[in-house]
């Protein structure tokens, strides 16, 4: 019986990371990072991939293009490729095995970082990428990460996943102001300077909604664009604002104090660790890790989105 021969001539693997990067990013543009030169090599470089496979690699009737079926399937396997001589490489250098985590900075420093101090294996690498929860999500599909922390509702289909624990929100004050009220409501708000994540997040439309509700409204003096600024903005200039629990012992004890606040236990983050079950069948080290991770709870697959 003969066989049909593929031949590879116009297939390279460079082609084929650039259309990873771009199923990863959620299009060319963002693959690109803004630079027109490389915007303009990855759209040719898609169109060779497409006259070599024959197929549409992205729908491109969409703003922006997004990837079809085919493509998906092409990254998939380039992923798994790209893993497995990774594996081959570290496997030959007799080194640690690197296992790669994807969540926001805060959720690194709070939970990941302090797990890892407690889960040392000599085996393994840690490698902690600071990512946006959708971009967990696109790297979680694309392969690029082992491990992802994101929002309940966020889960791709299919994955494994286990809850974290709620984190609480608490409103913290400079410990002068604190002293001023035994007790505090949404309507001292008015006269309460606060440092505030910019945006319209869960966090924000839940606080001006409740202000609203009890005829207030919040004065935000500062907005920051990550926990971290916030932190920095409330301890330099006196600021108020609402953090999550375990973000609190970054600030001074000694000059900011946690009050109790009417409704704001109503609000609370959900999150959960990610993971695909095909790729931790497939490599021991994230098999142990997951273990670990779970702690004798049993992980559930998602059922959407």
């Amino acid at each position: 019986m003969s066989r049909t021969r593929i031949n590879l001539k116009g297939l390279s693997l460079d082609r084929l990371e650039t259309l990873s990067a771009i199923v990863a990013q959620g299009g060319i543009m963002r693959a690109a990072g803004g630079d027109a030169n490389r915007q303009s090599l990855f759209s040719r470089q898609v169109t060779e991939l497409e006259a070599w496979f024959g197929v549409d690699l992205l729908d491109r009737s969409a703003t922006p293009s997004r990837p079809t079926e085919a493509a998906l399937r092409i990254v998939r396997q380039v992923n798994d490729f790209r893993r497995e001589m990774d594996a081959v490489k570290e496997s030959g250098e007799d080194g640690r095995r690197s296992v790669v985590f994807g969540a926001g900075e805060r959720m690194i420093r709070s939970y990941l970082i302090p797990w890892a101090a407690r889960n040392v294996c000599g085996e393994v690498k840690f490698v902690f990428r600071n990512l946006t929860s959708s971009a967990v999500r696109a790297e979680l599909l694309a392969k690029k990460v082992d491990f992802g922390i994101l929002r309940a509702e966020d889960i791709p289909k299919g994955l494994m996943s286990i809850p974290l624990k709620p984190i609480p929100i608490h409103l913290m004050v400079p410990s002068t102001t604190a002293e001023q009220r035994r007790k505090w409501t949404w309507r001292h708000l008015e006269d309460l300077p606060l440092a505030a994540l910019e945006g319209n997040g869960r966090l924000n439309s839940f606080l001006r909604q409740k202000a609203a509700k009890a005829d207030s409204k919040l004065d935000v003096a500062m907005e920051c664009s990550t926990w971290s600024q916030m932190i920095d903005a409330m301890a330099e200039c006196g600021l108020a604002g609402f953090l999550p629990k375990d973000l609190e012992d970054r600030l001074p004890r000694e000059q900011f104090r946690s009050v109790n606040f009417p409704g704001i236990s109503e609000y609370h983050d959900d999150f959960v660790i990610a993971w695909s079950a095909m790729a931790v069948a497939k490599r021991e080290e994230l098999a142990m890790l997951a273990r670990k991770l779970g702690a004798g709870r049993a992980p559930k697959a998602s059922t959407g989105p």
